[in-house]
C-alpha cells in the first residue's frame, strides 16, 4: 500500500525566537519501525518518535522552510532509510510548508516595545491637551452661548443713597477696585433662558455685525413691513426699559452697509426722533459702523423707500448734532424730523477720561426730547458696551433725581436680561458710578448765554454779612487734585534751575520733552526738558492739542523755549508777562535776526495796539532752508499778578489772535503757546477765557466750573487763590468793575459776555438751577479731592 500524505502540520511561536512544529498522521504505515523527521532550511534536522519538534535561537526577519517527513526502517537501516526516504519524497511532496516568520531578538524587542509605549503615551498626552483646550474654549463659549445655562449667583448689592455715594465709590475703588470687580463679574453676561432663534436663522446671520451678540427673541425689535421675504422683519436691535418707563430705548448694533435700509425702516416704524451714536464710523483702522446719513457734500441719500436729507450739521469738540429729514416714498406727506447726535470723544480703548462729557451728552439729547417722541435709539458698534453705559447713566440719573438713591448694580442686571453684554467691561461699570458721582457732587454747571447776567446776580447774593455766596460755595467745591500726578522729573537737581517757581512744576505725563534734532532724529540721550505743559482737547476746546502753558523762559532756557516752539509746530505765542519779571530778564527775541541754539529767530514786522503788541516772527532751523511764521502777541496791561486792569483789553487781544491765525475754523487745529511768569496764574485766566469764548460762540453756553476744574487737574496753581477784596460798591468780590461788553465772533452773531465772571482767577462759578442738595455749601463739604478717573 502506498504511503499517505502527512496531514495537519502546524507551527506555533510559544516564545521569542522559538518555533514548534507538530503534525497528526492517521494513515497506515508498513514497517517495524518509524520515526518523524523535521528539517529546517535543509540544515538542522530533528528526529522524534512523535511528531513534535522545537527550533530555538532563530533570527528575526528570516525565511524558514520546515519539511516534516516519516521514515520507515525494514531489513537494514541504510536500505530502509533510503527506501523510506524515497518514499518520503513522494509522501511529503504536498507537505512542504514554507512560511515567513518574523521573530524578535529579546533586547531589540524591549527597545521597540519601549518606543511603542512612548509613542502611545505621547499620543495620549496630546489627545489630553487637545481635549483640555476644547473644554476651555467650550467654557469660554458658555459665557457667550445662548443655550447653555449660566451658573452665576447675583450678589446682594444694596442701592446707594446720594449722601454716601462718594464714600461708597471710594470703598469699592479701594484695593485696586476689588469690590467693583466682584460686582461686575457676578452679573451673568447672558441669560440662557432667553432664546435667539430668529437671529440664528440662515437668512438673518449676515445681518449681524458680530456672531456672538444677538438680540433675545422676546424683546427684539420686529420690522412690520417688507416684501414678504424670509427674515424681512429682523434687525439686530432690542427694546430696553428705562428707570420706570417701559421700552424707553432701543439698543441697536451699528448698521452694516446691507442693513442701512432696515435701520431707517426701524426708525420710521418706531417713530423715533432721536438717534444717539456713541462711536465713530472707523476706529483704529476698523470699520465700526456704516455711514447711514448724508454728508454736507451730498445732502440727500436714498435707502430703498426712505429718503434721508441733511438739513444742518453743528460740530462741537465732543459731539456733532445733525438735523435730518426722513421721508417714506410709499406714504404721502410723510416727512419727519430726526435729530442725530454723534459722540466723538470715546477713545478707541477704554472709556472717556472725563465723566462730565457723558453728562453733557445727556443734556443735549434731552434737549431734543418731546412728548410725542418714540424710543431713543442708541447704538455703538455692537450695541452693548458703550450703548449700555450711556443708557445706564441716563436711567440712573433719573433715579437719582427722583428717589435720591441709585441701584446701579440692579439696573445693569436688568440691562443684561434685555440684551446680552450690556455694559461690556468693568471700566464702563465704574464709569456709570463716576458720572453719577460727578452730578451728585457738582450738579448742572452750564449757563446759557441768555441767562448769564441773571445767573451771575444770583450767584453773588448773600443773605447776611456772615454767609458765603453761592459763588464762594462753588469755589470751595472745586477738587484740588493735589496727589493726582507725579512731578519726579521737574524736581531733579538738573531741572530745578529751569523752574522760576518751585510750587508750579508740570506733572510727568504733560512734561515737554525736547530732543536734539540731528537730521530730525530722536536721540534719547540728547533729550532735555522744559517747564511747559500741554493742555489737551478738553482744555484747548478744539483739537487734541490746542494749548501749551509754559513759564516765561529764563536766560538759561531761551534755547529750550524756541526748540519747543519749533518742534511742537506752534502757530502763535501769547506773552502775558512783563519784559522783566522781578530781577529776571524775560526777553527771548531780538529786533534783529538772532540764533538761539539751533533756532534762528527774525522779527519780520511789528504792530503796536493800545493793549498789546503783535509781531510776525520767522523761525528757522539752522540745518534747514525753509522758515516758519509764528505770530507773537505781547499783552501790556497786566501789571499786577492778579487781574488785568480792563477785561476788554484781554478780550480784544483774543479776538485779534483768532482773526490773524486764520479764523475760527483754522484756529481749531493750531497750537498756541501761552506763557507767564510761573506758567500758571495768568495762563490759567487766559486759557479759561479762551475756552469759554469758544464755547459761547459754538454752543451758546458756558461752563465755568468744568473749565476751571479741568485746568486745575492739568497743571498746578491754575485759578487756585481765593482773595476777598474790598466791598467798594464799584467792585465785585474779585476786584473788577462789573461791566458788560460785547464779543462779536461773526458779523451776524453778538454774544454778550460778562468778563467779570470769566476773569476771576481765584474762583469759579456754576449755576445750580436744579440743585441735588438744598444746601449747596453742605454738598460741597465732601468734595475736596474727587477720585481720578481710571
Amino acid at each position: 500500500t502506498a504511503p499517505e500524505d502527512v496531514k495537519h502540520v502546524t507551527l506555533t511561536l510559544p516564545e521569542n525566537n522559538v518555533i514548534t512544529v507538530s503534525c497528526d498522521y492517521k494513515g497506515h504505515l508498513f514497517g517495524p519501525k518509524k520515526i518523524y523527521r523535521a528539517r529546517l532550511n535543509n540544515e538542522e534536522v530533528h528526529e522524534n518518535k512523535n511528531c513534535d519538534f522545537e527550533f530555538r535561537d532563530l533570527s528575526y526577519s528570516t525565511n524558514y522552510t520546515v519539511v516534516v517527513c516519516i521514515i520507515l526502517f525494514c531489513n537494514s537501516s541504510q536500505y530502509s532509510y533510503f527506501t523510506a526516504h524515497l518514499l518520503l519524497d513522494a509522501v511529503i511532496l504536498n507537505d512542504v510548508l514554507s512560511l515567513q516568520v518574523t521573530v524578535f531578538n529579546g533586547k531589540l524587542e524591549t527597545l521597540i516595545g519601549f518606543l511603542v509605549f512612548l509613542i502611545i503615551l505621547t499620543s495620549v498626552a496630546l489627545l489630553w491637551v487637545v481635549y483640555k483646550i476644547y473644554i476651555l474654549k467650550r467654557r469660554n463659549l458658555q459665557q457667550w452661548s445662548y443655550t447653555l445655562p449660566v451658573r452665576k449667583t447675583l450678589l446682594p448689592v444694596e442701592p446707594i443713597v446720594a449722601d454716601v455715594l462718594l464714600d461708597t465709590y471710594k470703598r469699592k475703588l479701594a484695593d485696586e477696585g476689588r469690590l467693583f470687580l466682584a460686582e461686575f463679574q457676578s452679573i451673568p453676561r447672558i441669560f440662557s433662558r432667553y432664546t435667539v432663534k430668529e437671529a440664528k436663522k440662515t437668512c438673518n446671520v449676515p445681518k449681524n455685525r458680530y456672531v456672538d451678540i444677538l438680540p433675545y427673541d422676546y424683546n427684539r425689535v420686529q420690522l412690520s413691513t417688507g416684501n414678504g421675504e424670509a427674515g424681512c422683519d429682523y434687525i439686530n436691535a432690542s427694546f430696553i426699559d428705562g428707570f420706570k418707563e417701559s421700552k424707553k430705548y432701543i439698543a441697536a448694533q451699528g448698521p452694516k452697509d446691507e442693513t442701512v435700509s432696515d435701520f431707517w425702516r426701524m426708525i420710521w416704524e418706531q417713530q423715533a426722533s432721536i438717534i444717539v451714536m456713541v462711536t465713530r464710523c472707523e476706529e483704529g483702522n476698523r470699520v465700526k459702523c456704516a455711514q447711514y446719513w448724508p454728508t454736507p457734500d451730498r445732502e440727500t441719500e436714498i435707502f430703498e423707500e426712505f429718503i434721508v436729507k441733511l438739513n444742518s450739521e453743528d460740530q462741537c469738540p465732543d459731539y456733532t448734532v445733525r438735523r435730518l429729514s426722513l421721508t417714506n416714498k410709499r406714504e404721502k406727506n410723510s416727512e419727519r424730523e430726526v435729530t442725530h447726535i454723534q459722540f466723538m470723544s470715546w477713545p478707541d480703548h477704554g472709556v472717556p477720561g472725563e465723566p462730565h462729557l457723558l453728562l453733557k451728552l445727556r443734556r443735549r439729547v434731552n434737549a431734543f426730547k418731546n412728548f410725542f417722541s418714540g424710543p431713543i435709539v442708541v447704538h455703538c458698534s455692537a450695541g452693548v458696551g458703550r450703548t449700555g453705559t450711556y443708557i445706564g447713566i441716563d436711567a440712573m440719573m433719573e433715579g437719582l433725581e427722583a428717589e435720591n438713591r441709585v441701584d446701579i448694580y440692579g439696573y445693569v442686571v436688568r440691562l443684561r436680561r434685555q440684551r446680552c453684554l450690556m455694559v461690556q467691561v468693568e471700566a464702563q461699570y465704574i464709569l456709570i458710578h463716576q458720572a453719577l458721582l460727578e452730578h451728585n457732587q457738582f450738579g448742572e454747571t452750564e449757563i446759557s448765554l441768555s441767562e448769564l447776567h441773571s445767573t451771575l446776580s444770583t450767584l453773588k447774593q448773600r443773605n447776611s454779612d456772615n454767609e458765603s455766596t453761592l459763588m464762594e460755595d462753588e469755589f470751595d467745591r472745586l477738587p484740588t487734585f493735589k496727589n493726582w500726578r507725579t512731578f519726579n522729573t521737574g524736581i531733579t537737581e538738573e531741572n530745578k534751575k529751569k523752574n522760576r517757581s518751585s510750587s508750579v512744576i508740570p506733572c510727568e505725563y504733560q512734561l515737554q520733552t525736547l530732543c536734539a534734532s540731528n537730521i530730525g532724529s530722536y536721540l534719547p540721550e540728547l533729550c532735555t526738558t522744559i517747564n511747559g505743559c500741554v493742555l489737551l482737547s478738553s482744555q484747548g476746546y478744539w483739537g487734541p492739542r490746542a494749548l501749551i502753558t509754559a513759564q516765561t523762559p529764563l536766560t538759561d532756557t531761551v534755547d529750550d523755549f524756541w526748540s519747543m516752539v519749533y518742534q511742537k509746530k506752534a502757530s502763535a505765542i501769547v506773552m502775558l508777562s512783563d519784559c522783566s519779571e522781578g530781577d529776571k530778564e524775560s526777553v527771548y527775541w531780538d529786533e534783529d535776526k538772532k540764533t538761539f541754539g539751533e533756532i534762528e529767530v527774525e522779527v519780520a514786522s511789528t504792530d503796536t495796539c493800545p493793549a498789546f503788541i503783535r509781531r510776525n516772527m520767522l523761525i528757522r532751523h539752522v540745518k534747514r532752508k525753509e522758515s516758519r511764521l509764528v505770530k507773537h502777541f505781547q499783552f501790556l496791561k497786566w501789571e499786577s499778578s492778579e487781574l488785568p486792569e480792563k477785561p476788554q483789553d484781554l478780550t480784544d487781544m483774543i479776538k485779534d489772535i483768532k482773526h490773524n491765525c486764520g479764523g475760527s475754523k483754522s484756529q481749531r487745529s493750531m497750537l498756541t503757546v501761552v506763557h507767564c511768569n510761573d506758567g500758571s496764574s495768568r495762563c490759567g485766566v487766559f486759557c479759561a477765557l479762551w475756552n469759554l469764548l469758544d464755547s459761547a460762540e459754538t454752543e451758546k453756553l458756558v461752563d465755568v466750573f468744568q473749565v476751571v476744574k479741568t485746568l486745575r487737574k492739568e497743571r498746578q496753581g491754575m485759578l487756585s487763590k481765593p482773595v476777598r477784596k474790598s466791598t467798594h460798591s464799584q467792585q465785585s468780590i474779585t476786584g473788577l468793575h462789573i461791566e458788560t461788553i460785547t464779543f462779536t465772533p461773526t458779523d451776524s452773531l453778538e454774544l454778550p459776555i460778562n468778563l467779570s465772571m470769566f476773569l476771576d482767577c481765584e474762583r469759579s462759578w456754576r449755576t445750580q438751577r436744579k440743585p441735588t442738595h438744598k444746601n449747596p455749601r453742605k454738598a460741597g463739604t465732601q468734595t475736596r479731592d474727587l477720585p481720578a478717573v481710571r
